[in-house]
């Protein structure tokens, strides 16, 4: 068989290829490599770039994402039950001076127990057994911390009557508790019954929509944290309802039970602000003529724009501000920060979140008004008496933005900083102190200076029995 020469094959053709692509000079081959190079530098930047985009996308979405159902995991082993302590591992959490409560199995399990007494172990500390919720009893297994002490709702948690209302938002019907003033209060009775004495009521607030029994006409709209609940507010309605002051417990959009946004995303109060107006005016409705907003975390920050955007800032006769959110940046970057993420990923997440390109990159349906949540802002346009609580160890929002606000508006906001709590735990940290710091503003603020100076604090008892139907869900 002759072989074909003028045939040839694929491996001598490419290497043909490659020795005449080969440069003859020395000047030709300094010129491949700067083409080598340069394509090299290409590839990395742009592999680079895309890794920078792709964590500044993963940063942004983290806190807009609504995420409840991780938060309350079990994560808490429990060590020992006694039957007047119960021994759990040593933590930050557990650890630290105050009240908290623990539960299993989702809720059929829930007791409350008291400040550490000792520490059986290197690894554990004991807690007394202040009051148990559910008729199962705690085992030695993994158990949820439960920050807001109480469990279920104002009437299963203190036996106040609830009512379920909803409150129409511009997204839909939102579930909201109602407890109405308490029948013997009367808020406003005494000096000083606020800047609606003697006002004539808007249409729609006449006395035929005012709650039965003679209840004052002052609420106070209660807006939960940031993937949090309504339970967050357990801890302050006995004091509320003691001075005469109907609450109204809120929920908002993308909330378990409540509507979806367009994006079924959190917009970290610049649009949730619309359902607490929603609220508001439910509220006036029903016969409020002057209201407090409290929020805790991104609900302290939801009350902040609530109040400064409002069509009814006359009616918000006070703020009361449980470790708010009010620098949003400022929390972005702190948590970015301690995730090592690098500048530029920061800055681009950043502005994904506000710029109207870089929204669809993070399934935003609007582009985020973060300018307009900052202490700044929020100095220029305060208008209201405000009492702002923070935790100094707070990890989750920094008190930085709360003292900054303070020192900007000293003529409006009373500062209280809590050494030693975490986040919205001052009230755990040290609810005598909490309640009484949160009565006498009431009392200054509503005209109700001698009844808020008769209250013992905490007005409900730490150690209570378990009522009736008391359960141990938090709602």
């Amino acid at each position: 068989m002759t072989r074909d020469h003028s045939r040839t094959s694929p491996l001598t053709g490419s290497l043909r290829w490659v020795r005449a692509a080969q440069p003859r000079s020395e000047q030709g081959r300094w010129a491949q490599a700067a083409v080598i190079g340069a394509i090299g530098a290409a590839s990395m930047f742009t592999l680079s770039a895309g890794a920078l985009a792709v964590g500044a996308r993963v940063m942004a979405r983290l806190p807009l994402v609504p995420q409840q159902g991780l938060r309350h995991r079990p994560d808490l082993p429990v060590r020992a039950v006694h039957e007047d302590r119960v021994h759990v591992d040593r933590t930050k959490e557990t650890e630290r001076e105050g009240y908290l409560a623990v539960r299993q199995s989702g809720g059929a399990v829930h007791v409350r127990l008291g400040p550490v007494t000792s520490h059986p172990t290197p690894t554990t500390v004991a807690r007394p057994l202040l009051g148990a919720d559910t008729s199962e009893p705690l085992q030695v297994a993994k158990a949820a911390v439960n920050g807001f002490y109480w469990a279920g709702s104002p009437r299963t948690a203190h036996g106040l009557e609830t009512e379920e209302v909803e409150v129409s938002s511009p997204v839909g019907p939102m579930p909201a508790w109602l407890v109405r003033a308490d029948h013997t209060k009367e808020p406003g009775q005494g000096p000083g019954h606020g800047p609606d004495q003697g006002r004539d009521q808007e249409p729609g607030a006449g006395s035929a929509q005012e709650a039965p029994g003679g209840q004052g006409d002052t609420w106070a709209i209660l807006i939960h944290g940031h993937g949090s609940m309504r339970g967050e507010a357990l801890r302050v309605i006995p004091l509320l309802h003691h001075l005469g002051v109907t609450s109204l417990t809120i929920t908002y959009r993308n909330d378990t039970g409540a509507p979806a946004s367009a994006d079924r995303m959190y917009h970290l109060g610049a649009d949730e602000w619309e359902d607490t107006e929603a609220a508001i005016d439910f509220a006036i409705a029903h016969g409020a003529r002057r209201i407090v907003l409290f929020g805790w975390s991104m609900g302290g920050g939801i009350a902040l724009r609530t109040s400064v955007r409002t069509a009814h800032r006359d009616r918000v006769v006070g703020l009361v501000l449980d470790s708010p959110a009010v620098d949003w940046q400022d929390i972005l970057i702190y948590h970015a920060t301690a995730l090592k993420a690098p500048k530029p990923m920061r800055n681009l997440g950043i502005w994904m979140m506000t710029s109207t390109v870089g929204r669809r990159l993070v399934r935003l349906h609007e582009p985020l008004a973060l300018h307009e949540m900052t202490p700044q802002y929020y100095a220029e346009h305060l208008i209201h008496p405000t009492l702002l609580f923070h935790a100094l160890d707070d990890a989750t929002v920094p008190p930085g933005p709360s003292r900054h606000l303070a020192a900007l508006r000293p003529d409006l906001v009373e500062f209280a900083p809590f050494e030693g709590a975490s986040h919205t735990r001052e009230w755990n940290r040290d609810p005598v102190r909490y309640e009484r710091l949160l009565a006498d503003y009431l009392g200054r603020l509503l005209g109700l200076e001698a009844e808020a100076a008769a209250l013992e604090v905490p007005v409900r008892d730490l150690a209570a029995p378990a009522l009736e139907d008391s359960i141990g869900l938090r709602l």
